[in-house]
Order: C-alpha cells, then structure tokens, then sequence
C-alpha cells in the first residue's frame, strides 16, 4: 500500500509552502529568519545597537519619581533604555513626535511628555538629563516590532550589503 494512502495531506501540502521565502523575508514578512548573509549581518547590528544602550529597571525611575512627588507613567515593559552616544542621543531626539494616539493611555503618556519614536512603537522622555527609551507591550518580538525599525528610521548601515 502507497504512503500517500496512510498520509494524504503530506501530498496535498502546495509546493509554494515548502519554497524557500525571498531574501530577506519570512512569513511575517521580516528579514529576521533570513539566514543569507545580509540579514544574519543585520540581526547581528540590531543587537549590538540595543547592546550599546543601558539597561534600568523602570521601577527604579518609578522609585525616583515618587521620591519627588511626581507622578510618571511607565511603559508596559520592565526596562528602560539610556542611549549612551551623544550620536545615538541627538539621532533618537530628531525623531522624535507627538504621540498621536487618542486613548487614554496614550494621553496620559504624552501629558507627562512621552514622545513616539518616529514609527517604531518606542516612547521617548527626558528625565534628569537623560533621554529613555521605553517599550509599552510585552509577549513579542521586541527586536522585529522595534529595534529593527529604530535602526532603520536611524538610517545606520553597519551590516553587510550585497
């Protein structure tokens, strides 16, 4: 008795599913599991560039706030970010916007002076003379859903290019 007879759908499976996505896609429409060259070099800057900010806790800013009487909302996630080079810091500045959503949350956040990151889904702050970056979702990939995109609206190009 044939295989297929056992196991029909492993035949119906269409070619196209079993193809190799272009360059620099997969099938969230990413280059993140693209493993050419190009993309394994970008996966790799991506990184770097997130490794070159500092890491804090945010209930240490929270801590800090309450200390001075001040109310500071938090994004969802954990962590804050402090770009440490002045270049990163002026370039992260010029992108910065309004945030433009009108739900409460997002009023809230732009009330105490959040701003959006360009398109990248990362909020931004001044406090104590220090520029934060800060993420509000949780459950993700945060490097395809943002550093990805803060490294691009940067307009770096220290991966390998074909």
């Amino acid at each position: 008795m044939p295989v297929s007879d056992f196991f029909p759908f492993i035949f119906m499976v269409s070619a196209a599913y079993l193809t190799t996505p272009a360059h620099g896609t997969d099938v969230f429409g990413t280059y993140w599991n693209c493993y050419c060259s190009q993309c394994a070099s970008r996966r790799k800057v991506v990184h770097r560039l997130v490794d070159l900010f500092s890491q804090i806790p945010s209930r240490w800013i929270e801590e800090l706030s309450e200390h001075r009487s001040e109310w500071l909302p938090l994004p969802m996630w954990g962590t804050l970010f402090v770009p440490k080079d002045s270049a990163d810091i002026r370039n992260i500045e010029k992108l910065t916007k309004s945030i433009e959503d009108d739900d409460e949350e997002s009023i809230s956040f732009r009330d105490a002076g959040w701003q959006a990151v360009a398109a990248t889904g990362i909020y931004a702050i001044e406090f104590d003379e220090e520029l934060l970056l800060g993420i509000h979702g949780a459950g993700y990939n945060f490097y395809v859903q943002h550093w990805s995109k803060l490294y691009d609206a940067l307009d770096y190009r220290w991966h390998e290019s074909i």
